[in-house]
């Protein structure tokens, strides 16, 4: 069966096979088959998306089970094991219930202390102190558990809860349905039948109840698609799964800490076969808890049409190393939603829909379209991207601006990733071990977008000395770095001889490290002060030893964004003339840009036409970049959160003027982010390398890059202090590099600078 054989199939409804979905994920890419789950995902909803406002309640830690990938549990007497009261779980939802709750998420352990009693008055006072919220409780091993315990019948043990409030069961402890799996992670587990069998029993009785997969385990592929095709067959016989959950398994802190959680796109992989073989249950979710929230949106392109909830203060996940929030607002999920393109819809815990108009998010639907129009005064042609991507057309501003605002996240993937390989056809993914070194965080510019920058008098000003900075040169060394990064803010007391001085003392005492330093604001500032221009300021750096210029200081290379976010800085055409006489003095520079500063699609559009225009006329750039504003501790965050709070002046910018700053919306998460990535690609076609910024990122949108347009994956980094000073610290080696680019068929290089391999500049 081809993938046109396929399509069809799809779009006509019909039920494929376990062995047809193993041919399809051998056989196609990983665009095709979110491309088909969501043929399937669209036939049943639209482009609407369901979530809920519900609240997370472990009772109970300690458990009879000892499962090798669960880091949740603890014997009784652990110093951490805990037993809530029924007092203490009505106590935690009336203090910890979200405005608005719809839904109460009950599970625990196995504790033999916690009976079915202790359970019947848990439910029986939750109902009463909250009549209107639906309680989504207990697992099947749970229920098992109870069952034995008590000497009941499945049944018994059900009709006492139901009677006490119980209103649909969770998914929990299906695991990989697989005997094989369960009898290596966790051999006294009620079995894979069992767990059917329970849920078989509740939707007789008139009980709903999810099902769940934990894959990136033990299991294979094959084990994954047959636990889908005995859901699906017991679908079939009650029509009781109101969803399904595909959860990541999470190893720290468990017996088998030793495996690496599954890639971002095995992770896809996984939902997308849900979605194509789970033709009878209606709604697969992207549990963000699980997924990380970034690939949970990411997700909703591969067949997933629900996020969960808002959880708040998830513990179970968290106990194995989720790096996830622990809980969202209702706002931060329908934003994630729409950011996506889709249309939120609150729901009840049994998927009927409650809401579907936000008259408060508004605002925000309305802005992500600001500008899409500004370029032109009539609607763009539409973009031929296979062309774009063969090389035979270039993409038009129009037509970026109205891709990156309404462009479908898997074609433009799939386009850039075919531009990426015309440009580099072997499948290689480069890297450099280089450090970043900031020689101050002194600036007179103070954009409102950073975290780092302090008053030149602020007590928690500093300059490095030469001492600090060759301790960080050696580190470097030590690791096989020959490269570092250097910049600083606009400090007065550094000016350009500060500069030349330091340049030519690294020289002298590290000939062969290449000096990557001083973004166009730097130059600028440095030039100020020195009373000269750009050209000479550059001309005695590099006579001192600078090698490179980066592209920092770029943001977002519009007068209008600039003169909001950061007035003290350089203007565009300034940061452009920068570069132009740096390529003119023979220096190579990258660029970059930095989206979510509430620039509209318009204003990306320019930023890429401005750097596109440039390097057809010096061919000057090495490479681009772009990543997300970090909103931590910065100014324009605090800004965005008193916006209309009675607040006069930010940073002596009067209130009037403020509320002017960002015509489109603040902040931009992983599917912005690729889809700007991919478009960068296709409108960039004269920029051989663009980079992926797994430091703002992280790796599960660091590798997805590698299929949207990105050939690179930066540097090692060992240090970085800018993105971390807004609270966003991922950390990813040289071994993190090689496994999500082995698990995409390809292999990693280390490169220099200009992209020359390894083997071509020999060793340090």
């Amino acid at each position: 069966m081809n993938l046109s054989e396929t399509t069809r199939l799809i779009e006509s409804g019909a039920r494929i096979a376990p062995d047809d979905a193993l041919r399809l994920r051998e056989s196609v890419s990983l665009f095709d088959l979110g491309r088909l789950a969501s043929i399937r995902r669209r036939a049943l909803h639209g482009d609407r998306v369901g979530y809920t406002v519900n609240l997370h309640i472990d009772v109970t830690n300690i458990c009879a089970n000892r499962c090798r990938f669960c880091a949740f549990r603890r014997d009784e007497g652990d110093a951490d094991a805990y037993a809530m009261t029924p007092e203490a779980v009505w106590r935690y939802a009336e203090e910890r219930a979200p405005d608005g709750v719809r839904e109460f998420h009950v599970v625990g352990g196995l504790n033999p202390r916690v009976t079915l009693e202790n359970f019947e008055t848990i439910l029986r006072g939750l109902r009463v102190r909250f009549p209107d919220v639906h309680l989504k409780a207990f697992t099947a091993v749970e229920i098992d558990h109870l069952a034995r315990t008590e000497g009941l019948t499945v049944e018994e043990v059900l009709r006492r809860l139901i009677d006490s409030g119980l209103g649909s069961l969770t998914g929990g402890g299906a695991e990989t349905l697989s005997e094989r799996v369960r009898r290596e992670v966790c051999p006294d587990k009620l079995d894979g039948e069992g767990y059917l069998d329970v849920h078989r029993r509740a939707h007789r009785v008139g009980l709903r109840s999810t099902a769940t997969l934990l894959f990136g385990h033990v299991e294979t592929v094959e084990e994954r698609i047959d636990h889908l095709r005995r859901i699906r067959e017991l679908q079939d016989e009650t029509g009781g799964f109101t969803a399904f959950v595909p959860l990541v398994f999470h190893p720290a802190n468990t017996e088998l800490d030793r495996l690496r959680r599954a890639t971002a796109r095995e992770i896809l992989e996984t939902i997308a076969l849900s979605r194509l073989m789970l033709d009878n249950v209606p709604h697969i979710k992207a549990y963000w808890i699980s997924l990380g929230l970034k690939l949970a949106q990411i997700a909703l392109a591969w067949g997933a049409d629900d996020l969960d909830g808002t959880v708040v203060d998830e513990r179970i996940h968290h106990s194995a190393g989720a790096s996830s929030p622990r809980a969202l607002t209702p706002r931060a999920v329908r934003r994630t939603i729409s950011e996506a393109g889709f249309a939120p819809v609150e729901r009840d815990a049994l998927h009927r829909p409650v809401r579907d108009s936000f008259p408060e998010d508004e605002t925000d639907r309305e802005k992500r379209i600001v500008g899409v129009q500004g370029l032109g005064s009539s609607r763009p042609a539409g973009a031929d991207l296979e062309s774009i991507a063969l090389g035979k057309t270039r993409m038009t501003r129009d037509q970026a601006a109205q891709l990156l605002a309404q462009g479908d996240l898997i074609d433009l993937g799939r386009a850039a990733n075919d531009m990426r390989m015309r440009l580099h056809p072997d499948p290689i993914v480069t890297y450099a071990i280089d450090r970043n070194i900031n020689t101050t965080n002194e600036c007179v510019s103070l954009c409102e977008f950073c975290a780092f920058a302090r008053e030149p008098s602020a007590s928690e000003a500093w300059t490095l000395d030469r001492d600090a900075i060759a301790a960080k040169i050696e580190e470097l060394c030590a690791c096989g770095g020959r490269q570092i990064l250097l910049q600083g803010g606009l400090s007065p007391r550094l000016d350009l001889a500060w500069y030349e001085n330091l340049f030519r003392w690294m020289r002298e005492r590290w000939p062969d490290l290449h000096i990557h330093a001083l973004s166009p604001p730097e130059i600028k500032h440095l030039a100020s002060g020195a009373g000269i221009g750009w050209r000479e300021t550059i001309t005695r750096l590099r006579a001192a030893g600078l090698d490179s210029i980066p592209g920092g200081g770029a943001e977002i290379l519009s007068d209008r964004v600039r003169a909001a976010l950061s007035p003290r800085k350089c203007t565009a055409d300034e940061w452009i003339g920068v570069m132009r006489a740096a390529h003119e003095e023979g220096l190579r520079t990258s660029a970059t840009m930095v989206v979510g500063l509430g620039e509209t699609p318009a204003e990306r559009a320019e930023h890429f036409d401005r750097i596109r225009a440039l390097q057809d006329e010096t061919g000057g750039f090495t490479a681009f970049i772009v990543w997300t504003f970090q909103p931590g501790a910065t100014r324009l965050a605090r800004r965005a959160e008193e916006e209309v709070d009675g607040v006069d002046s930010v940073n002596g910018v009067d209130k009037e003027k403020k509320e002017d700053m960002s015509p489109g919306v603040l902040g931009a998460g992983a599917w912005d982010y690729l889809r700007t990535l991919a478009v960068a690609r296709l409108y960039l076609d004269n920029v051989a390398n663009l980079q992926a910024s797994w430091v703002t990122q992280g790796d599960d949108i660091a590798q997805l890059a590698l299929l949207f347009g990105a050939n690179d994956l930066g540097s090692t980094m060992l240090e970085e202090n800018v993105v971390a000073a807004a609270g966003t610290r991922f950390r990813m080696g040289i071994d993190d590099f090689e496994r999500l680019a082995a698990d995409l068929g390809m292999r990693v290089v280390e490169r220099d600078f200009f992209y020359r391999p390894r083997s071509e500049f020999g060793k340090i």
